[in-house]
């Protein structure tokens, strides 16, 4: 499991504008969840894909659609 700061996402997000959350990750999907803050989780093998949680307001912010 890789763990990432929010402001090292932001950072990616920034370089990469016009990508998505799941792409500058590098992973199959982004869950939200409630209880974290400051931190995004990667883990590398959920059913065979790579998958990240991160705070709900970080995924709503880059929120495509």
């Amino acid at each position: 499991m890789t763990r990432l700061s929010c402001t090292a996402v932001e950072q990616m997000m920034n370089q990469r504008p016009d990508a998505t959350l799941e792409a500058a990750l590098e992973v199959f999907e982004v869950f939200a969840s409630g209880s974290l803050t400051d931190e995004v989780y990667i883990l590398d093998d959920v059913g065979g894909k790579r998958i990240a949680i991160a705070p709900t307001a970080l995924k709503e912010k880059y929120r495509r659609g």
